[in-house]
Protein backbone atom coordinates (compact mmCIF):
# COMPACT_ATOMS: atom_id res chain seq x y z
CA UNK A 1 0.00 0.00 0.00
CA UNK A 2 1.01 3.48 -1.03
CA UNK A 3 -0.29 6.49 0.41
CA UNK A 4 -2.09 8.94 -1.74
CA UNK A 5 0.33 11.74 -1.92
CA UNK A 6 3.26 9.13 -3.03
CA UNK A 7 1.60 7.93 -5.71
CA UNK A 8 0.89 11.50 -6.97
CA UNK A 9 4.48 12.55 -6.47
CA UNK A 10 5.46 9.69 -8.67
CA UNK A 11 2.88 10.26 -11.19
CA UNK A 12 4.31 13.64 -11.48
CA UNK A 13 7.54 12.67 -11.68
CA UNK A 14 6.38 10.04 -14.05
CA UNK A 15 5.55 12.92 -16.62
CA UNK A 16 8.52 14.78 -16.74
CA UNK A 17 10.79 11.87 -17.57
CA UNK A 18 10.27 10.05 -21.22
CA UNK A 19 8.93 6.79 -19.56
CA UNK A 20 6.78 4.80 -21.25
CA UNK A 21 5.13 3.00 -18.21
CA UNK A 22 5.56 2.44 -14.57
CA UNK A 23 4.83 -0.57 -12.35
CA UNK A 24 3.90 -0.77 -8.45
CA UNK A 25 5.27 -4.42 -7.55
CA UNK A 26 5.78 -6.17 -4.29
CA UNK A 27 4.43 -5.57 -0.74
CA UNK A 28 3.26 -2.47 -1.87
CA UNK A 29 0.54 -3.55 -4.25
CA UNK A 30 -0.88 -5.75 -0.96
CA UNK A 31 -3.62 -2.64 0.41
CA UNK A 32 -4.10 -4.64 3.70
CA UNK A 33 0.31 -4.46 4.27
CA UNK A 34 2.23 -1.24 4.98
CA UNK A 35 5.23 -1.81 3.31
CA UNK A 36 8.59 -0.40 4.22
CA UNK A 37 9.16 0.46 1.12
CA UNK A 38 7.85 1.09 -2.36
CA UNK A 39 8.51 -0.96 -5.41
CA UNK A 40 8.49 0.59 -8.37
CA UNK A 41 9.50 -1.14 -12.00
CA UNK A 42 10.39 1.04 -15.01
CA UNK A 43 9.78 0.79 -18.74
CA UNK A 44 11.04 3.29 -21.63
CA UNK A 45 13.08 5.41 -19.44
CA UNK A 46 16.98 6.08 -21.22
CA UNK A 47 19.61 4.41 -18.80
CA UNK A 48 21.37 7.87 -18.51
CA UNK A 49 18.14 9.17 -16.76
CA UNK A 50 17.53 6.34 -14.48
CA UNK A 51 19.68 7.31 -11.55
CA UNK A 52 18.28 11.11 -11.80
CA UNK A 53 14.79 9.63 -11.67
CA UNK A 54 15.81 7.46 -8.69
CA UNK A 55 17.52 10.47 -7.06
CA UNK A 56 13.88 12.72 -7.50
CA UNK A 57 11.63 9.57 -5.99
CA UNK A 58 13.57 9.72 -2.76
CA UNK A 59 12.91 13.52 -2.68
CA UNK A 60 9.79 13.10 -3.20
CA UNK A 61 7.72 10.46 -1.23
CA UNK A 62 7.51 9.11 2.24
CA UNK A 63 9.93 5.96 1.99
CA UNK A 64 12.84 4.53 0.11
CA UNK A 65 11.83 3.44 -3.23
CA UNK A 66 13.38 -0.65 -4.60
CA UNK A 67 13.30 0.72 -8.49
CA UNK A 68 13.80 -1.70 -11.39
CA UNK A 69 14.56 -1.50 -15.27
CA UNK A 70 12.02 -3.92 -16.96
CA UNK A 71 14.40 -3.40 -20.30
CA UNK A 72 16.15 -6.24 -19.01
CA UNK A 73 14.48 -9.80 -19.55
CA UNK A 74 15.15 -11.90 -16.42
CA UNK A 75 12.63 -13.71 -13.84
CA UNK A 76 12.29 -10.54 -11.83
CA UNK A 77 11.27 -8.10 -14.85
CA UNK A 78 8.87 -11.22 -16.41
CA UNK A 79 6.96 -11.36 -12.94
CA UNK A 80 6.73 -7.48 -12.10
CA UNK A 81 5.10 -7.31 -15.70
CA UNK A 82 3.03 -10.15 -15.41
CA UNK A 83 2.03 -8.94 -11.35
CA UNK A 84 3.08 -5.20 -11.56
CA UNK A 85 -0.10 -2.46 -10.64
CA UNK A 86 0.08 0.17 -13.67
CA UNK A 87 0.65 3.52 -11.92
CA UNK A 88 1.67 5.53 -14.76
CA UNK A 89 1.27 4.97 -18.62
CA UNK A 90 2.64 7.43 -21.58
CA UNK A 91 0.29 9.94 -22.12
CA UNK A 92 -2.02 9.14 -19.34
CA UNK A 93 -2.60 8.23 -15.61
CA UNK A 94 -3.83 5.24 -14.35
CA UNK A 95 -5.54 5.03 -11.04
Amino acid sequence: MILDRDREAITRLAECYPITRLLLFGSSIDPTREGRDIGLAVEGLPPQDFFFFYGDLLFSVSKSVDLIDLSQDSKLTRQTRKEGLPLYEAAQKVR
